[in-house]
């Protein structure tokens, strides 16, 4: 069975393009603009999303923000599509919660390999239950708690998360988090992209300061 991709995007010749590419491999829907997109995405359950930055009426950021604090949507994969590709905007959409952030224009091929990265580890079955001190992820069902709570999170950071607590206490380089969370497309990332996934870690769980420690040059480890 193909797995579902819904593109949000406002330009009809991308939209048209976009369809066509990805239906060789994949179900596809379209929406035209956020409202549209929000809509589609609770009633198709899409495995991930292709989402345009600059629309009218709703923006791909505030589009992103809203699909991610929505219980309905808020584990689905994210992809930004934009001509915006300064630093500061990349940094900006990954913190609305995308899982992935790809500048206008883009290559298709890197498009497609990103998806196909992103709908394998969410597919993934590793062991089912990781548990470092107050936290403890259910990897069956991808949720995090920590100290008994539970832990909103977009798809990479519980990736990132959970690969850091499997190596309790073991610095993980950033070139191995890069393969192993990014996979196909890990050339494609950079450092600064795993540094925005941490903060983001560290913004929703301040205690996380104290267990996400920065070994400098190296990388990341989760000590308890």
């Amino acid at each position: 069975m193909k797995s579902k991709i819904l593109v949000i995007e406002d330009n009809a010749d991308t939209r048209r393009f976009l369809q066509v590419m990805l239906g060789r491999e994949f179900e596809v829907s379209v929406a035209q603009d956020g409202l549209e997109g929000i809509s589609l995405a609770k009633s198709l359950q899409p495995e991930l999303i292709v989402l345009d930055v600059v629309m009218p009426t709703l923006n791909g950021y505030d589009t992103c923000k809203r699909l991610k604090s929505d219980p309905e949507t808020q584990n689905i994969p994210v992809v930004f599509l934009s001509g915006k590709n300064t630093t500061t905007e990349i940094t900006y959409g990954l913190s609305m919660g995308a899982d992935d952030y790809l500048p206008k224009p883009f290559d298709h091929k890197e498009l497609l390999a990103r998806i196909k990265s992103r709908l394998a580890r969410s597919q993934a079955n590793p062991s089912p239950k990781v548990k470092v001190g107050k936290l403890e992820i259910d990897t069956i069902n991808r949720v995090a708690n920590y100290d008994l709570e539970p832990i909103l999170l977009t798809l990479t950071e519980y990736d990132i998360l959970r690969l850091l607590a499997s190596r309790n206490g073991v610095v993980v380089s950033r070139e191995e988090i890069m393969k192993e969370i990014w996979k196909d497309s890990a050339t494609d990332t950079t450092d600064r992209t795993i540094d925005v996934h941490i903060r983001s870690l560290r913004k929703k769980i301040p205690a996380m300061n104290a267990h996400i420690q920065s070994v400098y040059g190296v990388g990341y480890k989760y000590s308890p």
